[in-house]
């Protein structure tokens, strides 16, 4: 089995059911790298599913990854809005039909 981040609490679920986890703690480096998977696993259920609860979980790692690094999150809206303000923003749901040699 590949190993893969869990929410906490889903380990005593597994041995409320009868079962005996084979589990470990990740160190924070390890848990860096676990989240961001973590983030995009997530992503790929919400892509073929379409089911909301996946935001929840997409938002939860996002969030605990922000912690770890200890990133500003008034920072990462300043630099958001930024982005919006040069780029734009996804409202209008443009789709390229072609890929520009940039």
């Amino acid at each position: 089995m590949v190993e893969k981040l869990v929410r906490d609490k889903i380990p005593e679920i597994i041995r409320e059911k009868g079962f005996n986890p084979e589990v470990r703690v990740a160190t924070s480096r390890e848990l860096d790298r676990f989240l961001r998977a973590k983030i995009v696993e997530e992503a790929q259920e919400f892509l073929e599913s379409g089911d909301s609860e996946e935001i929840v979980d997409i938002l939860e790692a996002l969030d605990a990854l922000l912690d770890l690094r200890k990133t500003d999150r008034a920072m990462l809206d300043l630099q958001r809005e930024t982005k919006r303000l040069f780029r734009g923003g996804f409202k209008q749901g443009y789709i390229l039909m072609q890929d520009p040699d940039m």
